[in-house]
């Protein structure tokens, strides 16, 4: 399922690993997911981290990026980031074009 929404011109969607979708001028596609997260009714010594790997086309140009959940401090901003993802071993994406 890929869902839009425009909040103060921003553009969301959500994918699923191996699921491609609109954002804004952009494509996605979400080729990996590497998710070492602690699950929320778990006790955990280590938070984790969710890593996608996806693949960006805009504009005739496709760029391979590596998104981070939580975000790494002063990631380098490219266009789209993971704004947050649900546990599971099918796990829903959400990725945003709205800068933080």
């Amino acid at each position: 399922m890929i869902a839009l929404s425009a909040a103060a011109s921003a553009a969301s969607v959500t994918l699923q690993p191996g699921q491609t979708g609109q954002l804004a001028d952009k494509k996605i596609t979400v080729l990996r997911v590497q998710d070492s997260r602690c699950a929320p009714d778990v006790q955990c010594i280590r938070a984790g981290e969710l890593v996608a790997k996806v693949l960006m086309s805009e504009q005739g140009r496709c760029r391979f990026l590596t998104l981070q959940l939580p975000e790494e401090k002063n990631a380098e901003w490219r266009g789209v980031r993971l704004e947050q993802a649900t546990f599971g071993k099918q796990p829903r994406l959400t990725f945003t074009d709205e800068q933080r």
